[in-house]
């Protein structure tokens, strides 16, 4: 493979003007380059889990042997010989499985991975029926095909825009752009991809990417400029496979599952070289108040900031007045020519609208379930799941938010909103819902649905009579609770985490007492 690589030359990838057509070319060399060096060969189902030694698929096999013996009556021997492989069978099985558990456990702080996958398995298996709109399905393909449904149905319609005649009247200066790629982003974006990867659509390892790396930079920056100056993000790299992934609740119930998408490893190198030219010229622009996806910000940085407020609202004697939001799929729902017209207006260049708008649009995806493929569906909303690039865009697009507010403050991890203010009086309540109706305005003009059923309230305060008031949003009261899960903390009006501590308490005891079953 290596000389294979090292013998072609990739400057033919320069005569290209469609990038489509280039990338096509590409693919076409590196499949000519594996059927001549990859060995083929038949995956067949495992008889026996991985974690049986060899002695013991020996033992099951003479097993077999005799016990088809003992049926004939061959050998009157043959039945006392069967039983007693049949006892050495479970002794033997048992002590494979005891060492696959003691080496798991003895592996827990070096490889965490392959502690989280025995106990991820342990708790859940593939249905072998499922459920969507009253109807069952059973066969592997159908099941395939009702999660594409189901995940299609969460897509929204988006707003058409023709881009350059639109945005030229609300320009506001080329401050944002990318021209090109260097040498240097290639190198550093294959040097720091995973090689654990998951494989993409294009059946390219991010392995060889990485093992091939001096004979992959060359072509790549030819694509990656080649794609940047079309404007046109390529097709193939915009195919997804989608995975369903059971979150809780009934496993036969489709609305149970969310989607874990897997690009293509080109794909996220091009991705990360973007991502990293676009933060660095719009991380200015990015609200203080947002804390998912930014360098030295986390749900750790977020929550710090909240308990100061609730920790000096105490101190004072005042009461804190917390309104917990919820959207519903904020990053399936972002409407593409609303976002584009903000990218617009925060300076960034046609030429790199156009090229988002070709990156974001007429993505395709595909459904995987249990080596089922579904039919194909098309994202009309939405930033890219499993990408590199899709996290920054989104909080570009909701960053406008926290200017709506002018007299509450506000915390964002991604899309999770909190909204506070200080509550001394029935004008700070009015003042509060006022925000609010700023708030519901705001989702509407964006085309964001705001959960007002999840939506709560919270006062935090250490009076023994508090000012309970109520909150309405799109004229729906507001629930209000005594405690919340914010970010994975349990809060409540006390700021007594006693709460959170018996829940991971308790939570612990129940994945110990999974692991006791299963062991």
């Amino acid at each position: 493979m290596w000389c294979l690589f090292r013998e072609i030359d990739w400057s033919f990838l320069l005569n290209f003007n469609d990038i489509d057509k280039a990338v096509f070319s590409f693919y076409n060399c590196l499949n000519d380059v594996f059927s001549r060096t990859v060995p083929l060969r038949q995956t067949v189902s495992r008889r026996f889990p991985f974690w049986y030694t060899i002695e013991t698929r020996r033992l099951l096999k003479r097993k077999a042997r005799v016990r088809r013996l003992a049926l004939k009556c061959v050998n009157p021997d043959s039945v006392d010989e069967f039983r007693a492989l049949r006892s050495a069978v479970k002794y033997s099985i048992q002590k494979d499985y005891n060492t696959y558990l003691r080496l798991t456990e003895n592996n827990l702080i070096l490889n965490p991975k392959k502690f989280r996958s025995y106990f991820n398995n342990a708790k859940h298996n593939s249905p072998n029926s499922l459920y969507y709109n009253n109807v069952c399905y059973e066969n592997d393909g159908d099941i395939a095909n009702a999660f594409a449904d189901y995940f299609k149905s969460e897509f929204k319609p988006s707003t058409n825009y023709d881009i350059k005649n639109e945005f030229k009247s609300n320009c506001v200066g080329d401050l944002v752009k990318i021209d090109s790629v260097t040498y240097d982003d290639v190198v550093l974006a294959i040097r720091e991809l995973k090689s654990s990867l998951t494989v993409g659509v294009d059946n390219i390892p991010s392995f060889i990417i990485k093992g091939c790396a001096e004979f992959f930079i060359y072509p790549l920056l030819i694509l990656f400029n080649l794609s940047l100056r079309s404007n046109v993000f390529p097709y193939v790299w915009k195919q997804t496979r989608i995975i369903p992934v059971f979150k809780k609740g009934d496993a036969q119930d489709c609305k149970n599952y969310r989607p874990i998408a897997i690009l293509s490893p080109m794909s996220k190198n091009f991705e990360s070289i973007i991502h990293k030219r676009l933060f660095h010229q719009v991380k200015n622009l990015i609200s203080p108040s947002q804390h998912g996806f930014i360098p030295k910000r986390s749900t750790a940085t977020n929550l710090f900031c909240f308990t100061n407020k609730i920790i000096s609202s105490f101190q004072i004697g005042s009461q804190l007045d917390v309104i917990y939001t919820d959207f519903s799929k904020a990053f399936d729902s972002v409407d593409f020519g609303i976002l584009l017209n903000k990218l617009h207006g925060l300076g960034f260049h046609v030429n790199l609208t156009d090229w988002l708008h070709s990156y974001l649009c007429n993505r395709s995806l595909y459904v995987y379930f249990n080596n089922a493929v579904s039919r194909e569906i098309t994202g009309t909303s939405g930033v890219p799941q499993g990408s590199n690039l899709g996290p920054l865009l989104f909080i570009l697009f909701i960053n406008d938010l926290t200017s709506v507010f002018k007299y509450s403050e506000c915390l964002l991890f991604a899309d999770d909103l909190k909204l506070f203010s200080s509550i001394n009086s029935n004008l700070d309540a009015v003042l509060l819902q006022s925000d609010l109706g700023c708030l519901f305005k705001w989702c509407t003009v964006n085309k964001l649905h705001l959960n007002i059923e999840k939506c709560s309230i919270l006062s935090y305060t250490r009076k023994s009579q508090p000012l309970n008031h109520v909150c309405k949003i799109n004229d729906l009261v507001l629930s209000r609770f005594d405690s919340v899960t914010d970010l994975g903390i349990i809060f409540d009006t006390k700021l007594d985490f006693s709460q959170h501590i018996n829940s991971m308490v308790s939570k612990t005891y129940r994945r110990l007492g999974i692991l006791k079953r299963k062991t």
